[in-house]
């Protein structure tokens, strides 16, 4: 079964400018169709809010 890999182009930065999510990191889709950092963020793909391509792994 293949899965999703979510790459962003930039970093994603709080509202404080911390990074959430960091660019060119392979974040897995998850069952809820977003992905989760390391502190365990969830954020939904259409939250994304800097651009980002998708890859299918096998």
């Amino acid at each position: 079964m293949k899965r999703k890999v979510v790459y962003l182009q930039d970093n994603m930065l709080d509202a404080n400018g911390i990074v959430i999510f960091g660019a060119d990191i392979p974040y897995q889709v998850n069952h809820k169709n977003g992905i989760t950092n390391e502190d365990g963020l969830n954020v939904p793909i259409n939250h994304i809010w800097v651009d980002f391509h998708v890859v299918h792994q096998a």
